[in-house]
């Protein structure tokens, strides 16, 4: 039997089911994937062991260079990726090449989000120990600075900079809770039952009422763990944080197709990320998208809480938040996107 031959239906790289002859090879979708990355980045890896390491299917993204050498033992042709390449370009306007490898590119999304991400400066647990616990007040200003970096990151993304406003305003107010919250997650992972706000007040599991200390623990257990657990770095924070925002079933939008576009553009460019990577990241890309539908949750919750304070005590709430939060009117949004 050749190496290329199908070998009972699995991969002749990695052993896993193969969904087909690939390039040359028969082979699963992740080795077809792996090998036309390599192929079309160029990547030149190097082997920490001596080049002879097992590649399987639970090991086969522990060493990228002998993964690469045994997909070139079992046929697979760096012509065939070319070749795929020039079809695609012909049905491929140059703007759609543009679209996807530079507007949404991770680079690009992790520039937006540095460039508008509080710059607090990293202190230790000592430290945010001696900050002052904060109070509805506290909270409420905390989220009207998010909101505010939040508009001008999303001004950074130049697919969300050539819509319509009202377009714009309908994605952001959608999920406005969910980047307030994935942002706090965030800024919070390094502190232990501590949740930094962008204000530099803090929230302990204790600090406030019995309902906000559910939606705290809620925070610490169901997203900040989970971050901490697969170590997400900034590049795969800032991707989650456009396919929050890229949501087609936003209400009052005019361009859902386009905007369905560009949520697969980023998941694509995140799972190429994620796949470049030196660590194992089977089921990576899985784990970050189950983060969103506890942020949803917890963003409901949030908003009913907010929804009580004002009913029952008396909460003045910022006009901005009103409108993005609680979904007002939202003359005042547009009002912020003109000037």
């Amino acid at each position: 039997m050749s190496a290329s031959s199908p070998n009972n239906g699995l991969c002749a790289i990695c052993s896993d089911k193969a969904t087909g002859k690939h390039y040359g090879a028969s082979s699963c979708d992740g080795c077809k994937g792996f090998f036309r990355r390599s192929v079309r980045k160029n990547h030149v890896y190097q082997c920490r062991f001596v080049r002879s390491c097992h590649v399987d299917k639970d090991k086969r993204n522990q060493c990228r260079y002998c993964r690469l050498k045994k997909c070139f033992r079992a046929g697979m042709k760096k012509e065939a990726v070319q070749n795929e390449r020039d079809r695609i370009s012909v049905r491929r306007t140059p703007y759609d090449d543009q679209q996807r490898n530079s507007a949404l590119s991770v680079a690009t999304l992790y520039n937006a989000d540095a460039a508008t991400k509080s710059m607090l400066t990293q202190i230790t647990t000592s430290d945010i120990t001696r900050k002052a616990l904060a109070n509805v007040g506290d909270i409420c200003e905390s989220m009207k600075q998010q909101v505010m970096k939040m508009i001008d990151w999303a001004k950074l993304i130049p697919p969300f900079n050539e819509m319509d406003t009202d377009d714009k305003v309908s994605l952001l107010r959608s999920h406005a809770c969910e980047h307030l919250l994935l942002s706090l997650a965030r800024r919070s992972c390094m502190y232990n039952e501590t949740l930094l706000l962008s204000n530099d007040t803090v929230i302990t599991r204790t600090s406030l009422d019995n309902e906000q200390n559910k939606i705290t623990c809620r925070i610490m257990d169901e997203l900040i763990q989970p971050m901490r657990d697969i170590q997400m770095d900034e590049s795969e924070f800032a991707c989650l944080l456009a396919i929050i925002l890229f949501d087609p079933s936003s209400r009052n939008l005019t361009i859902s197709h386009r905007i369905r576009s560009l949520r697969w553009q980023v998941q694509v460019n995140l799972e190429d990320y994620i796949n470049d990577r030196q660590y194992d990241s089977r089921g990576r890309f899985g784990e970050m998208l189950l983060l969103l539908q506890n942020l949803q949750t917890i963003a409901f919750q949030v908003i009913e809480q907010i929804n009580a304070y004002r009913l029952y005590a008396g909460l003045k709430l910022d006009t901005l938040l009103l409108e993005m939060i609680l979904q007002g009117s939202h003359f005042f949004i547009i009002c912020v996107f003109s000037s």
